[in-house]
């Protein structure tokens, strides 16, 4: 008779960054022998099949609202959002309404029948699910999430603001659970299940003791400060195992050796802004004179065909492999492209859009790995060029890079998420 294997169901969505290290996790648990589930958008279904995994079925995904230009203002310059902005986020709460019911609704049938529930903090409704049909939950975070009173949020930065306003600055996050609460209201009629899924329940801070919890980043760059709520693993962030047949596309291969290691820009999956952010990145590049690679696709950089010969651009190409082999990284400060800048030991420019992106950049800079964040939308062609000429000229700052990445290779990374993952789930299954 065959052993049944124990069923992980991971519910994820948000960034590109938020997704793709719930792909390394799937991959690493269906080789240990889990059957794995991946709830996500479509947006990043294609994504997860290039890393091995066939995600869920789950209908319409949400990056076509999301680069719809009248919520630019939202994600633009979220930071100093106003009151003005709230029609605009009764509006995108509007839009989204049916797509996420559709997405828990898909999320809640995967879970019955599960052994482990693993979801990150965009899928805060997986929590009290998981819990009302019994199954034990890891909530995932790849950014400090857990209240503190020694930092604000990271996903405001990151600050300090006093015990008091670092504290309060988590409760901000009620505001999230607005946008779910019609959907959390047709859950509950139609499955009788979501008592914890109420509008104005704090998802940053609700039920926390019954969850398990993993902190998917680096102790180098944040560590644990002693008044968490709840214990957490922290693990490092999550990079699956080389593939040794792997290589970047050959017109990038031809770039990196027709001359001296280039620089790297890329902004991830952020989309906003795109027309300014390409003007400024390439008129900063003229200023600056080098050799330079670009990274188009969703990241919204969009150069002309005809770059000059010192210029090239990819469509996606693998941090792993690339950035070893560049002299620094300009980047928005996402949690998974900070991490690979600083593995393969390179200098950062960070220019942060939302998010937790200037508290990374900020962790950055501590370091000495970089110059103090700069935000994407304020940054003008001569400031970026001269940021780039001090990155790869920096030797203090080649040297903090340099010992930040020989740190961060001692991280356990997914193999220690995974070894609890997998413990939780079997142990379920022996009860």
């Amino acid at each position: 008779m065959t052993e049944r294997r124990p069923r992980a169901v991971l519910v994820t969505f948000g960034t590109r960054g938020d997704v793709l290290p719930f792909c390394v996790l799937g991959r690493t648990l269906q080789e240990r022998g889990h059957e794995v589930r991946l709830v996500t958008t479509s947006d990043y279904h294609r994504s997860a099949r290039g890393l091995g995994l066939e995600p869920v079925e789950t209908g319409e995904g949400f990056e076509e609202i999301l680069k719809d230009p009248r919520f630019e203002p939202l994600f633009h310059n979220y930071l100093a959002a106003g009151l003005s902005t709230l029609p605009l986020l009764g509006a995108l709460r509007r839009a989204l309404q049916d797509r996420l019911t559709a997405l828990i609704e898909t999320s809640l049938a995967e879970m019955r029948g599960a052994d482990i529930v693993v979801f990150n903090p965009f899928a805060f409704f997986a929590g009290p699910l998981a819990r009302e049909l019994g199954i034990p939950a890891v909530r995932v975070m790849c950014q400090p999430l857990l209240p503190t009173r020694t930092m604000s949020a990271s996903l405001f930065g990151g600050a300090d603001r006093g015990r008091i306003e670092n504290r309060l600055s988590y409760e901000a996050f009620r505001l999230l659970s607005l946008f779910g609460r019609r959907s959390f209201a047709e859950i509950r009629r139609r499955h009788r299940l979501g008592r914890g899924l109420r509008a104005l329940a704090n998802p940053l801070t609700s039920g926390l003791s019954d969850l398990h919890h993993i902190a998917a980043w680096s102790p180098v760059l944040s560590p644990d400060p002693g008044d968490w709520p709840v214990p957490a693993l922290v693990t490092g962030a999550w990079q699956g195992q080389p593939d040794p047949e792997a290589r970047l596309r050959e017109h990038v291969e031809v770039f990196l050796a027709a001359g001296p290691p280039p620089v790297y820009v890329g902004f991830g999956s952020m989309f906003w802004g795109a027309k300014r952010n390409t003007e400024v990145v390439l008129r900063a590049l003229a200023l600056w004179g080098g050799r330079a690679i670009l990274q188009t696709g969703p990241g919204g950089l969009n150069p002309p065909p005809d770059l000059p010969p010192n210029l090239a651009y990819t469509r996606h190409a693998d941090h792993a492999l690339l950035f070893p082999r560049v002299a620094a990284v300009v980047h928005h400060g996402g949690a998974g492209t900070t991490a690979a800048a600083l593995r393969a030991g390179r200098p950062s420019v960070i220019l942060p859009l939302l998010g937790d992106q200037l508290f990374w950049g900020r962790r950055v800079a501590a370091l000495g790995a970089s110059e103090a964040p700069v935000p994407l939308r304020q940054v003008g062609p001569e400031d970026l060029a001269a940021r780039i000429a001090r990155a790869v000229s920096d030797p203090a700052m080649a040297n903090a890079a340099a010992e930040a990445g020989r740190r961060l290779a001692a991280d356990p990374g997914v193999a220690a998420a995974a070894d609890r993952i997998d413990g939780l789930a079997r142990e379920r299954m022996l009860r």
